[in-house]
């Protein structure tokens, strides 16, 4: 199968206090393929981070997708894939559109770092979703909540709406212990994993 590989860069002065991420996801060229756009909203000003897993039990974690939000621009031009209800500008760091294998599990972490002089706190939502064919999606992750909605882009008789399919699972502890040991080794928490259970 044929890939092609797209790099973004984050200019690390853009944001003072903020480590940046660099970020290389490989986009699918053939077969079924949809399209989704993760958004950064809310007050929260530092970098959000999606990182994509190979299952529901968090093997391999891999860097997606890094947004900024509170940002509508800076001098990194839009990634974007063609998804109605774009409102974000030439210039967005809270928004990116990317192409997605059609009707197969996708497991994604959300997590926001610290802002500014880390007045806010670390925090995030897991996501375990399948995208369909030809269909276009919205990821929302409210920086000020910690929760991830997923929205299906609708048209109906030229007119597009966003409808909610999924809210991102926010109670950590009750993810398998590797989802868990993944969350605390990337927001710096101290969830407990959960004992065995004895035969």
């Amino acid at each position: 199968m044929f890939r092609l590989r797209t790099k973004f860069f984050i200019v690390p002065f853009l944001v003072s206090g903020c480590a940046t991420t660099t970020v290389q996801y490989e986009e699918p060229t053939v077969g079924d393929i949809a399209k989704v756009r993760f958004v950064a909203s809310g007050h929260h000003v530092g970098e959000a981070v999606v990182v994509g897993f190979d299952n529901s039990e968090c093997e391999n974690g891999k860097n997606r997708v890094s947004l900024f939000a509170k940002m509508h621009g800076n001098f990194t031009k839009s990634k974007r894939v063609g998804i109605p209800l774009w409102s974000y500008g030439d210039y967005a760091a809270n928004a990116k559109e990317f192409l997605f294998e059609a009707d197969k599990p996708h497991n994604f972490l959300i997590f926001k770092r610290p802002g500014g002089l880390g007045t806010s706190i670390s925090c995030g939502s897991f996501i375990s979703t399948s995208f369909e064919k030809d269909r276009n999606y919205e990821i929302d992750f409210d920086t000020n909540g910690c929760r991830a909605i997923v929205y299906e882009i609708q048209e109906n008789d030229g007119d597009y709406s966003r409808v909610l399919a999924l809210i991102g699972n926010t109670n950590i502890s009750s993810m398998p212990n590797r989802c868990i040991r993944e969350y605390n080794n990337r927001i710096g928490t101290k969830i407990p994993v959960k004992e065995p259970k004895l035969k």
